[in-house]
């Protein structure tokens, strides 16, 4: 009898811890952009330059960093949406606002050599600026025509660091001195604050979970008369 009674009990838990994890599981990536409130800032690099920008003013160039509306949106080279930096590397500092576990990191490139960026060096850190991890690639070029009247699409870098990130530094260089892009972002889930949380049950669990409780307890009277 007590053996029964503590195989239903072990399935009842089984079947809640599996329901939190389902539910756990179907959170949604999102975008990270301006519009999810990601703000990107010049890194130490410029301290002694707060305009290192070649043809728009600091403020503007910062925007236009994080303003592509998804994480697959192509868009134009003009002088209105590219960052271009002239003799020499551009650092920069983003926050998220909070800590995401980050899946993905998108960087569109300039589409021509001469102009583009060469290495780019990121480096992701948690709430507390603790590393959590960093990434250094040589980016493609943005299209394949090279022309200003194709769109730039972002080259897509799976991150195998995911977890607690919040401040990201990145450090772009050209080999000829030269810093040409037009985005950044970055696609991620919110990091769970407390990966081992005593959740709350939903209505749709507690009604599984008593219907689980209650075959329990006929089972017991039927195998008591």
């Amino acid at each position: 009898m007590r053996t029964f009674v503590s195989k239903n009990i072990a399935r009842v838990a089984l079947l809640g811890a599996a329901l939190g994890v389902s539910a756990a599981a179907t959170a949604a990536p999102v975008y990270l952009n301006d519009a999810a409130g990601v703000t990107v800032t010049l890194g130490a690099a410029h301290a002694g330059d707060p305009e290192p920008f070649a043809n728009r003013t600091t403020a503007a160039s910062l925007a236009s960093i994080i303003d592509a509306p998804t994480a697959t949106s192509g868009e134009l080279h003009t002088q209105s949406t590219h960052v271009w930096v002239s003799g020499g590397p551009l650092e920069l500092v983003f926050d998220f606002g909070a800590e995401y576990d980050l899946s993905t990191l998108h960087f569109w490139n300039y589409h021509s050599e001469n102009y583009d960026v060469d290495t780019i060096v990121f480096t992701f850190y948690d709430d507390a600026w603790a590393l959590v991890g960093e990434l250094t690639e040589s980016p493609v070029l943005g299209n394949l025509t090279g022309s200003d009247s194709t769109p730039i699409t972002p080259e897509d870098y799976a991150l195998a660091f995911p977890t607690n990130v919040r401040y990201v530094n990145a450090y772009l260089t050209g080999s000829n001195n030269q810093v040409d892009f037009n985005n950044i972002g970055f696609t991620a889930v919110l990091s769970d604050p407390d990966p081992d949380p005593v959740d709350v049950p939903e209505p749709a669990t507690l009604a599984l979970l008593g219907l689980g409780l209650a075959g329990l307890g006929l089972a017991r009277r039927r195998r008591g008369a």
